[in-house]
């Protein structure tokens, strides 16, 4: 029987990794360091919750020194290493070090993409199917992206506020993002709906379970994309020529709500994915 904590293990891990690594959309120097800051710092407080819910899943107390002793698995050891390495990377922006700060983000986009596929790869018994250890790879990989595009996009979103100046063409990239990890992800899931069909000895759904599946298509995945073609509407070249401002404003407002959308059909797929033992 899993908890609410692995639920939120999963989906936190996922969004402190993809949030961080999809910076790499923003060239060094195109925002100051008080935009890494404020990200670093972001997905510091994400990795941190991340971390508590690894140590409740072993068992452990919750306390600032078993976060820090706790190395009884390979996977404390990438969670608790993200972590400092997120931290250290956070405090570089207060110091002129660029080669170090660089290294620093390099080295945390290595290391978190290792964490999530070592994730998926410990929950690969949990399905019994034909190509369960890529499909779930995949599926915890592009979640990764998904979650990462929504969230660090409407961030930077925010940041047209403080720099009006700066190109559309960059929040562009993370609305494309959006839609190709959003894509992928319906396309995964369809490829899985099919070996559904297929498979012996499934779990059944019930009304509970068909509650939650609907929520995954109609708010996670529908949703989703209606929000991306409403934000994709707003960034136009004929919308941002109209008024510039206002554009980035209104597809970063769409952002934020398909934060929740995004959120929820994670949520939701992470809860029918250890309670059916089927990835959805």
């Amino acid at each position: 029987m899993f908890s609410i904590a692995e639920i939120f293990y999963l989906v936190f891990s996922q969004l402190a990794v993809g949030g961080f690594v999809v910076m790499l959309l923003i060239p060094k120097g195109v925002v100051g360091a008080n935009y890494y800051r404020l990200m670093g710092g972001i997905y510091l407080l994400v990795a941190v919750l991340a971390r508590c819910a690894n140590l409740y899943l072993n068992k452990q107390r919750i306390s600032f020194s078993s976060f820090f002793s706790f190395w009884e698995n390979v996977e404390s050891v990438l969670v608790l290493c993200f972590v400092l390495i997120v931290f250290i990377y956070t405090l570089s922006w207060w110091f002129k070090s660029s080669l170090f700060t660089d290294v620093l983000f390099y080295l945390g986009n290595i290391l978190g993409i290792v964490w999530i596929t070592y994730s998926a790869i410990n929950y690969i018994e949990v399905v019994q199917i034909p190509g369960v250890t890529y499909l779930l790879t995949s599926q915890f990989l592009i979640s990764t992206a998904l979650l990462g595009a929504v969230h660090t996009g409407m961030w930077f979103g925010h940041w047209y506020l403080v720099t009006p100046d700066l190109p559309v063409s960059y929040l562009r990239r993370f609305n494309t993002v959006l839609l190709i990890s959003l894509v992928l992800s319906i396309t995964l899931f369809v490829v899985n709906m099919v070996i559904r069909s297929q498979a012996q000895n499934t779990v059944s759904f019930n009304f509970h379970y068909q509650l939650i599946f609907w929520m995954r298509l109609g708010i996670g995945f529908a949703g989703t994309l209606l929000l991306y073609f409403i934000s994709w509407d707003c960034l136009r070249p004929k919308s941002v020529e109209k008024d510039e401002v206002g554009a980035t404003r209104a597809a970063t407002g769409f952002l934020f709500i398909a934060i929740i959308t995004v959120f929820l059909g994670e949520f939701c797929s992470r809860y029918l994915f250890l309670s059916m033992r089927f990835i959805f």
